[in-house]
């Protein structure tokens, strides 16, 4: 941006901003377009399961409401209410992995505990490993912090598992830390422990923090998620991010934590996220006082959810890849997929350019694969599939129509 006709002002935003992006919301900009013209829009770009009649438990609802009632509706301690600290605590020790109550921050969502994280920990031009495609949250937080984001590659031929040799081979003496998504956001990857250990074994002989956002951790459909930090030894320092948005159908709660293991090791970090908690006071009283209900809620609750996201799972993967022209991976976790259009099946050139011709073509909006970090002219896009099977089974067919438009161009202009 040029600055200088502004310079007789002080109405100029900062150049930062320049570079911050977020396309799974800023491409809706194109579906209100198509709404203005009178148009139905399915939006399948963003994660929120409110919008395809999905609900919080009933108890976790009414222990939020019971604490509204009792009084709770002031500000709690900074790192969290002291009993939820300690349920917090004690169900990462069920889960297998290590922490304590003073070493756990309960979040406005988690989204602000990875703000938190990144900003304590990473200076000017300092690198973090973050995984391709990645969830654009970070990838947003390390350019607003002028740091550098350095992408190792899920690939798409191993069910978007990372590659951990590169990983490895991309660390430099400003690397701090490796982020992992698991179950990945947006791949619906699930990743096996012996990935995770040798994650755990790099970051270990390179001194390095790992940041581990599994908010979907309760979310797979064959396998039994693991959490990294259960691999972690008493010697690596991991943050486990977690929230209520997903694995309790939540999102609007804005309600997250983070959990150190191993915060022996990075004591002065740890004093510099609490510090910047302590700024922002505190994240939602009330709705802290029904974690206890949602971390113990009874199992039939997940298993109706899996069982619903299961069947428009396997809807999924069957309806796109009977679509000729496009291919998808099965997702193991969360509800998304990453299917891959094969663009010289279509008149376009990038994965923007279908995914805008799609939506006006369809009303479907799903979001591109640069948007995640993705070559543009890869032909990936990431869809959520939490419609029930009917409504996915007319986005599928639209889809395939689309697809079938512009292979009979083809044919047609190839016949000529």
């Amino acid at each position: 941006m040029n600055h200088n006709s502004l310079h007789h002002t002080n109405y100029y935003p900062a150049e930062r901003v320049e570079n911050y992006k977020y396309a799974i919301r800023n491409i809706v900009a194109e579906a209100k377009k198509i709404e203005a013209q009178g148009r139905k829009v399915t939006y399948l770009n963003i994660g929120d399961p409110i919008l395809y009649g999905f609900q919080p438990p009933e108890e976790f609802i009414e222990a939020k409401i019971r604490a509204l009632r009792d009084g709770h509706n002031g500000y709690a301690p900074s790192t969290g209410v002291p009993e939820v600290l300690e349920t917090i605590a004690s169900e990462a020790h069920n889960r297998g992995f290590h922490t304590t109550p003073d070493d756990i921050a309960i979040t406005y969502g988690a989204s602000e505990a990875a703000d938190l994280i990144l900003t304590a920990l990473l200076e000017q031009g300092d690198e973090i490993l973050a995984p391709c495609p990645s969830y654009p949250l970070y990838t947003a937080i390390i350019t607003k912090l002028e740091a550098v984001e350095v992408p190792y590659h899920q690939m798409p031929e191993s069910m978007w598992q990372p590659d951990t040799d590169e990983i490895e081979s991309k660390i430099t003496k400003r690397t701090r830390a490796i982020i992992i998504i698991n179950p990945n956001n947006p791949t619906g990857a699930l990743y096996p422990k012996e990935t995770l250990e040798r994650i755990i074994e790099i970051a270990r002989k390179h001194k390095l923090v790992v940041i581990s956002d599994e908010v979907y951790h309760r979310l797979t459909y064959e396998n039994k998620h693991i959490p990294i930090a259960s691999l972690a030894g008493n010697d690596v320092p991991v943050f486990t991010i977690e929230s209520v948005s997903k694995n309790y159908m939540a999102p609007g709660w804005r309600l997250g934590w983070m959990t150190i293991t191993n915060a022996h090791l990075v004591n002065d970090l740890k004093r510099a996220i609490y510090k910047l908690g302590d700024a922002r006071l505190c994240a939602p009283s009330a709705s802290q006082y029904a974690v206890n209900e949602a971390i113990h809620i009874k199992p039939e609750y997940t298993q109706h959810v899996i069982s619903r996201l299961r069947a428009q799972r396997d809807l999924t993967f069957k309806a796109l890849n009977s679509i000729e022209g496009i291919s998808c991976n099965k997702p193991e976790g969360a509800f998304y997929a990453m299917p891959k259009v094969d663009l010289q099946t279509t008149d376009f050139d990038n994965d923007e350019d279908y995914i805008i011709n799609l939506l006006n073509s369809t009303g479907i909006l799903y979001v591109h694969g640069s948007g995640f970090g993705m070559d543009p002219k890869d032909g990936f896009f990431r869809l959520v599939f939490l419609p029930d099977t009917d409504t996915l089974e007319d986005v599928y067919q639209r889809v395939a129509d689309f697809q079938i438009k512009f292979r009979e161009s083809k044919l047609s202009t190839l016949s000529l």
